[in-house]
């Protein structure tokens, strides 16, 4: 930045602080505010500065309309430019990489709390805040967003393995249900016999984003976030909307997840391992840990692109909206799960997770690419949102606790499938996904829920967007 830059942008700040005006006001404020705060303490300070009179004439000041001129001009204009493609996505790049950093090798607590996505959201809302990357995205950062999301969700699906789900799973598997009914009962009740779909429906604007997000925030609590994301992109809701149901969400998650882990502390593993059991922990390390290669990732990235390239074609083909493309892509990955042979999708699993993960992540960095124009959003969607999310996380909790206690009293044999460890370890793959839900069995010695919770947070993620699809389609 040039000294007679740095000299003009002072000058503006100097003015807003005489106005009585916070310094941070022009980092702020539009142009257009900033111009006519300009204009208005020229006029009340120096009225005449805007002219001159020599020799019995009057001349306009052009130089000091050209300075207000490069006030604005400075003030509107970011770091990196809109049309700097790879500045960027350089910078987006930069940013999720960081993010996955921070809350996992370094030590500070608060990216640990929020974890990779919501950390790379909160980056990018920083950055466009202050003017380094460009406030309200960049064609860039569409195309990266469009990209990544596009390819994240087969990707993730087929680092999946569904074929042997309910033999390997066990009792997981139905308390795994038990956790995603208690989700989706919790969403009715809210919208049914609570005034939460009076609340959503006037939020945002009266556009029908509160509901979108609901129905989003639905999916998330059975799947994950690569769900919330396909009911969002299907439901065609706004940006703003998506990333701040996702930062409300997250406030809740915040609270949730401690508990859990409290309620789960001291509590022992369910069952020895055994021989057969080993053997699922190795095939599951080889599936989570497995060597990437050259010839994975291209076949990887070839699927992934030929299964969303087949979604867009068949929505073309008749005519559809291709806001319908995530589900359509959901649809023909487990196709492909189900009829493939498992020994070609195995070795190429490891890389199907790595790299789903890794474009989330970026989708995630994109998100908060809007900055401060999220701010409106959260402003106005916050109460709606807060009062949905309450009943739902505590219904979501009672109810699964409701069922323990009736199975438990009423049943004459024993269930393993409401013992508390499988309780909160299903809870956890459905509030959290299947990341959050083998984090838990391994904090707390549970050796042997470790592969089951993998794949029934894997089955959430396959099934939650056509619930939320359909949840929004009912109560809308």
């Amino acid at each position: 930045m040039s000294l007679q830059k740095i000299r003009l942008f002072l000058m503006t700040c100097l003015i807003c602080i005489l106005q009585s005006n916070a310094f941070v006001t022009p980092l702020l404020s539009t142009p257009k505010t900033i111009l006519h705060k300009v204009q208005t303490s020229n006029q009340n300070t120096c009225p005449n500065t805007s002219i001159l009179q020599h020799h019995g004439k009057i001349h306009t000041t052009s130089n000091h309309h050209s300075k207000q001129k490069r006030v604005v001009m400075m003030l509107r204009s970011s770091l990196i430019s809109p049309s700097d493609t790879w500045g960027n996505a350089a910078l987006l790049t930069l940013t999720a990489t960081l993010s996955q950093s921070l809350s996992t090798t370094a030590n500070i607590p608060i990216f640990r709390l929020l974890g990779a996505p919501v950390s790379a959201m909160a980056l990018t809302f920083l950055l466009a805040s202050l003017r380094i990357l460009p406030p309200g995205g960049s064609i860039a950062s569409s195309q990266i967003q469009s990209l990544s999301l596009h390819l994240a969700t087969p990707l993730l699906l087929l680092s999946a393995d569904l074929k042997d789900c309910k033999q390997r799973t066990g009792p997981l598997l139905s308390s795994f249900c038990y956790a995603s009914l208690a989700t989706l009962l919790a969403c009715v009740v809210a919208l049914t016999l609570l005034p939460c779909k009076t609340l959503l429906s006037a939020s945002m604007g009266g556009g029908g984003d509160g509901m979108k997000i609901a129905a989003a925030l639905m999916a998330k609590n059975v799947g994950g976030g690569v769900n919330y994301i396909a009911v969002c992109n299907s439901l065609q809701a706004s940006p703003n909307a998506v990333a701040a149901g996702l930062c409300v969400d997250n406030i809740f998650a915040l609270i949730y997840f401690p508990i859990v882990s409290a309620l789960a502390s001291g509590k022992p593993d369910l069952a020895t391992i055994s021989d057969d059991d080993d053997d699922l922990q190795e095939e599951t390390k080889d599936v989570t840990k497995g060597e990437i290669t050259i010839q994975s990732l291209s076949t990887i990235l070839s699927m992934s692109t030929a299964i969303t390239f087949i979604s867009h074609t068949l929505l073309n083909l008749f005519k559809r909206s291709t806001s319908h493309a995530l589900p359509l892509s959901t649809l023909l990955s487990i196709l492909v799960l189900l009829l493939a042979p498992s020994k070609m999708l195995k070795p190429l699993q490891p890389t199907a997770e790595v790299v789903g993960t890794t474009l989330l992540y970026l989708f995630f960095a994109t998100a908060g690419a809007p900055g401060f124009s999220i701010a409106s959003s959260m402003k106005e969607c916050f109460l709606p949102l807060s009062f949905f999310l309450i009943v739902l996380y505590a219904l979501h909790g009672a109810t699964l606790y409701f069922i323990r206690f009736l199975i438990t009293r009423f049943s004459k044999k024993k269930n393993e499938s409401v013992a508390l460890q499988r309780l909160l370890t299903a809870s956890s793959a459905a509030i959290g996904g299947p990341a959050t839900a083998v984090a838990l069995a391994k904090s707390n010695g549970w050796n042997s829920l470790i592969v089951p919770s993998l794949l029934v947070g894997n089955l959430g993620y396959a099934v939650a967007t056509f619930l939320g699809i359909g949840f929004h389609a009912f109560f809308r």
